[in-house]
């Protein structure tokens, strides 16, 4: 017969996910933020009161090549994008990142694997700002500037939630996979 190993510790489940959402938690407690907006003071104002409130790390970006710029040398967790912008819209704008994605050899590796989710945040309608299916690039909500800008600010709020709760959860399945 085999050997049996004599000095193991077996943890239920639920005390293992406890302990692995802690270390997530801890891991991604700062969502890094890109802002891509040609308002400066629009930018800022979201920029900080993101830092603020949700703890993040956050980069702006006031014109579509700047943009284009930073995606290529960082991932982000999440995008907030203006549809209008000067020289590209929101859809070009991310377009054109995704062939300097495609060409750059140094590209963060996350691109690789992950897909960065982007909040469209304009002042035309929903129905003005069709965005496009690109392979770096996922498209998660819209957020209307035509409102207070608080209400701005939660709404950006729920997706940095969401996406936080997601990513803990895809890397406790993973982890639990991995265990078997």
């Amino acid at each position: 017969m085999g050997a049996v190993a004599q000095n193991f510790t077996i943890l239920p489940v639920s005390q293992f996910n406890q302990q692995f959402i802690k270390r997530a938690n801890v891991s991604k407690k700062h969502k890094r933020v890109l802002v891509i907006d040609d308002d400066y003071d629009m930018s800022l104002i979201i920029s900080r009161s993101l830092k603020v409130k949700y703890g993040c790390t956050v980069d702006i970006a006031n014109d579509p090549f700047e943009a284009i710029n930073l995606i290529v040398e960082k991932f982000y967790d999440l995008i907030i994008l203006d549809w209008q912008l000067p020289g590209l819209n929101g859809a070009e704008t991310l377009v054109e990142a995704e062939k300097g994605l495609r060409f750059e050899p140094s590209i963060p590796i996350q691109w690789d694997t992950s897909r960065a989710p982007v909040v469209i945040l304009s002042s035309s309608k929903k129905s003005e700002c069709p965005p496009r299916k690109t392979k770096h690039f996922n498209y998660i909500g819209y957020v209307s500037k035509i409102q207070p800008l608080d209400d701005i600010i939660n709404l950006l709020g729920t997706h940095i939630i969401k996406e936080n709760e997601t990513s803990i959860s895809d890397a406790i399945i993973s982890r639990m996979i991995k265990f078997g």
